[in-house]
């Protein structure tokens, strides 16, 4: 009894559940429906005309009292569809899976008809329908592109705990089994790894009993067509497990064998199928009355398809086993029946037959041995054109699929290229920026390093010049001991000078220590430090207010070798120190400019442009004005605002050396 109500529970939950998440339908009125609806999903195999009488109890139900209730009418149409196709009644069956697309495709286009909770689903199981129907007819070409189609649009695996996915999931191997090794007679090249992949999902595809069977026989089909004969009986023996355990219950009232009447049929047919294939096993007389009872239960069933087939397969047999008494009976009992009912299209099952008839001799005359030859041939041909156009589909999709893999692997690659190409080229822009960094560098060192070379040179001529005057004077023998003091004091401060020169001409030069401080105590200080060096030279320096920034230091020696070097090319006259305004493009407020303007000798343009190269000495110009030069550039590197020096001058007007420092940062 626990079975029994696990099994009504499941059933109930595939419709229920599958059906009953639909918002906006009345919850009493739904349950309605979906109690036919699970009615008609029971007797789908135990009796399809009674699933249709449930099915359309539900759509009368719909129609009349429930109308926005779309789910409950896709399943009632699927439900009919699928016993039409049990009773081999293939047009009604299309006509049900073609009001199935229509209402859902009404449902995507029209919001206010209700929503549609399981329209894809739905939809799914209709197409896996319409392949099995397509598949007897021998349109199998049609037939893998829907299942194709199925597989590649992923729904199957959006399961969202709706058991009407797991349905769906079998009844799609069942139908790709059924495709690939009854229609295809196992010819698909990776056939194996479709059973593998149902047998991993195996335990996953639970339903209900019958649809437990149905899928155990597609796998022993499989298998059976793929030479594990002993596998296939395996699950040849599930379906007889099956079939014992419900034998001991009563279901709905009903015997196991009426309901599961089908599946049993067919179990005996694949049994006797594999043993045949398995000589030494039974015998000969024991496969045939398998054959036999499994065509017997089809009879009972009343599906033409599963009639012809186990007739066709039971008069096989009997003749291959030299019994043609009792396969021309078995074939006579069919004619017998045959005009009872209207044909189908099974052109597979018709072609066996008629081989059937033409291997058994039973033709009574030469005419209907004929006509059995002409219909043989036209069925065969059918065939052939639909394996043909199958076999061209299977091309296309297999070329396709490894046009796809081969511009998957070549984006891929191309994508991994690119990476490289990208990785090189930055890797080359580094290593140009870093070689363009050290040419400048190296560049830089170079003109330091003629830089320094010229700096000795000059350093050593102008020692020469500048200190040749003193030692003149020293050698004077009438000098006072006051004015020797004095000139050895300047040769001091000479040689002050050359080592500052020094020190500002490696890299690691003079410290530079910034303060603010007034420019008036660098007056005051150069005014005690030079020495006059001559009578009749006046030199003045200007009061002032103005606070410079910089090295109070370096701004002495420079303001004291400017002063130097214009006493010493004065003959008479005047040399004069002043802080003035800075010339109108300059900030007047962030510089300072101090002018020392002598009333000496000039000089020519051409020395103004060599006075503070130190690789063109300026003649006769002394050391201190390249030390100059050198002090104002420490001073703008450190303050970045534009410190400058520079000379105005004409041969015999004089000269006007100016700086300009900064007032503050």
């Amino acid at each position: 009894m626990k079975r029994r109500a696990i099994y009504i529970v499941t059933l109930l939950l595939i419709v229920v559940y599958g059906c009953g998440k639909e918002q906006g339908v009345d919850p009493l009125r739904r349950s309605r429906v979906d109690g036919f609806n699970k009615d008609a999903f029971v007797n789908r195999y135990r009796d399809p005309q009674r699933c249709l009488n449930y099915s359309q109890q539900a759509l009368n139900y719909i129609h009349d009292s429930l109308p926005d209730y779309v789910d409950g009418e896709l399943r009632a149409l699927n439900n009919m569809a699928f016993a039409y196709f049990l009773m081999s009644n293939y047009p009604e069956a299309n006509q049900m899976l073609d009001r199935v697309e229509r209402q859902v495709e009404r449902g995507k286009r029209k919001e206010g008809r209700g929503k549609i909770a399981n329209g894809e689903i739905e939809s799914v199981i209709s197409n896996l329908l319409r392949a099995r129907l397509l598949q007897r007819n021998c349109q199998i070409a049609d037939s893998y592109r829907l299942l194709y189609d199925i597989g590649r649009s992923k729904i199957l695996e959006r399961n969202d705990d709706n058991i009407l996915y797991n349905y769906a999931q079998t009844e799609y191997y069942i139908t790709l089994l059924t495709l690939n090794f009854h229609y295809r007679n196992g010819k698909e090249q990776d056939v194996m790894s479709t059973i593998r992949e149902v047998e991993q999902r195996r335990e996953a595809l639970k339903v209900d009993y019958a649809q437990d069977m149905a899928l155990n026989y597609a796998l022993a089909y499989g298998l059976q067509a793929a030479g594990e004969s002993l596998k296939a009986l395996d699950y040849c023996d599930q379906n007889y497990e099956i079939l014992g355990r419900l034998s001991r219950m009563r279901v709905l009232g009903d015997t196991v064998s009426a309901f599961c009447l089908y599946n049993y049929a067919n179990t005996l047919q694949m049994t006797a199928s594999i043993r045949k294939s398995m000589p030494g096993t039974v015998s000969a007389d024991s496969v045939l009355a398998l054959y036999d009872e499994a065509r017997r239960c089809f009879f009972d069933y009343g599906d033409p398809y599963q009639m012809l087939g186990g007739v066709t397969s039971t008069a096989r047999y009997a003749l291959l086993i030299g019994d043609t008494a009792f396969a021309h009976q078995v074939i006579r009992e069919w004619q017998a029946l045959r005009g009872t009912w209207t044909p189908f299209a099974a052109p597979k099952m018709e072609l066996g037959y008629f081989d059937l008839l033409i291997r058994s001799n039973i033709a009574k005359t030469p005419a209907e041995n004929r006509r059995w030859y002409e219909h043989r041939y036209e069925i065969q041909e059918y065939i052939t054109r639909n394996e043909e156009e199958d076999f061209a589909l299977q091309n296309s999709l297999s070329m396709a699929q490894r046009r796809s893999r081969l511009m998957t692997i070549f984006a891929i690659v191309l994508g991994a290229l690119g990476v490289v190409l990208a990785v090189l080229a930055v890797l080359l822009w580094y290593n140009a920026v870093r070689l363009r960094r050290e040419k400048r560098q190296l560049e830089e060192a170079k003109r330091r390093d003629v830089e320094r070379i010229a700096n000795v040179e000059t350093c050593l001529s102008v020692m020469r010049h500048d200190v040749s005057p003193f030692i003149g004077y020293l050698r004077n023998p009438h000098l006072s001991a006051e004015l020797r003091d004095e000139v050895l004091s300047q040769l001091l401060r000479t040689f002050d000078n050359i080592k500052n020169w020094t020190s500002l001409s490696i890299p690691t030069g003079l410290v530079f220590n910034a303060s603010k401080f007034p420019l008036q105590e660098v007056f005051d200080d150069v005014s005690r430090q030079v020495i006059m060096p001559r009578k009749g030279v006046f030199l003045s320096f200007e009061p002032t207010e103005a606070m410079v920034w910089g090295d109070r230091l370096l701004v002495t020696i420079l303001l004291r070798n400017l002063v130097n070097n214009a006493l010493q090319h004065t003959e008479e006259g005047s040399v004069k120190v002043v802080e003035t305004r800075p010339a109108a493009s300059e900030n007047e407020e962030g510089f300072v400019e101090i002018v020392v303007e002598d009333s000496g000798e000039g000089m020519s343009e051409e020395q103004r442009e060599n006075l503070f190269r130190a690789d063109r000495p300026s003649g006769d110009h002394g050391f201190g004005l390249i030390l100059c030069r050198y002090i104002v550039k420490k001073h703008d590197d450190n303050t970045r605002r534009g410190c400058r020096i520079w000379a105005e001058s004409e041969e015999g007007r004089g000269t006007e050396m100016h700086v300009v420092l900064a007032k503050e940062k």
